[in-house]
C-alpha cells in the first residue's frame, strides 16, 4: 500500500494577509499561525479579528459584484 495525503492545507486570502502584513509590521508566518490558533495572544486574537472582517469584506464586494449582471 502506498502511503496517500491525509493532510489537507488550509488556503488564506493573499490579498488579506498582505493587508495584515502591512498593518501589523510581523511575518506572514505568524499572521497565518494566528488565524489558525497556533498562537494564543492579545495581538493573535487582533490579527484573527481582523482577518475574519476583511475575508468577510472582500467577500461582500464579490457577490455585490456578481450580484448586479
Amino acid at each position: 500500500m502506498g502511503k496517500s495525503k491525509t493532510k489537507n492545507s488550509k488556503t488564506y486570502d493573499s490579498n488579506v494577509l498582505q493587508a495584515l502584513f502591512l498593518k501589523y509590521a510581523v511575518s506572514k508566518y505568524y499572521i497565518r499561525q494566528c488565524i489558525n490558533g497556533s498562537v494564543n495572544t492579545t495581538k493573535a486574537d487582533e490579527i484573527k479579528k481582523d482577518y475574519i472582517t476583511m475575508k468577510k469584506a472582500v467577500e461582500n464586494t464579490i457577490s455585490g459584484f456578481l450580484d448586479t449582471k
